[in-house]
C-alpha cells in the first residue's frame, strides 16, 4: 500500500473512531476516554490507528464488557463508509476486521497494485 493510501485509510478510521465515541458518549466523556488511554497506555489519540492492540485493550479495560459494543459500532459505520455490510465472523478480532478493510481501501484506490484483489479475482 503507498504511504499516501496508507495515511488516507488511518485518517478515516481515526475519523471513525472518534466521530462514534462522541456519538454514544458526548464530547466531555470522550475526551476523558482519550485520557485515559493516554494516561494509563501512553496511548495519544493520533497514534490510535498504529496501535489498535493497545486501543482495545485500553477500552476493554475501561468499558469491560461493553467495549465489544463499541468496537461492533465502529466497525459498523466504517464497513457502511466503503458501501459493505459488516458481518460477525467467527474468531476475528477488531484489528483484524481492521486489516481486511484496509486492504479493501488499498484495492478501491489503487486495484491494479492490490494483491489482495488479485488472490480475489479468478483466473480464467
Amino acid at each position: 500500500m503507498s504511504v499516501n493510501t496508507k495515511e488516507e485509510f488511518k485518517k478515516l478510521l481515526l475519523q471513525t473512531i472518534d466521530e462514534n465515541l462522541k456519538q454514544i458518549f458526548q464530547e466531555t466523556a470522550t475526551h476523558i476516554i482519550y485520557q485515559f488511554l493516554e494516561s494509563n497506555y501512553s496511548l495519544k489519540q493520533e497514534e490510535i490507528p498504529e496501535k489498535l492492540e493497545t486501543f482495545m485493550e485500553g477500552l476493554q479495560e475501561f468499558f469491560r464488557s461493553g467495549a465489544h459494543m463499541i468496537e461492533q459500532t465502529i466497525l459498523k459505520e466504517l464497513y457502511s463508509n466503503f458501501g459493505l455490510r459488516y458481518k460477525s465472523r467467527e474468531g476475528y478480532r477488531f484489528v483484524d476486521y481492521i486489516d481486511d478493510l484496509e486492504n479493501v481501501y488499498q484495492a478501491i484506490r489503487n486495484p491494479s497494485k492490490s494483491k489482495w484483489l488479485q488472490r480475489a479475482t479468478p483466473k480464467i
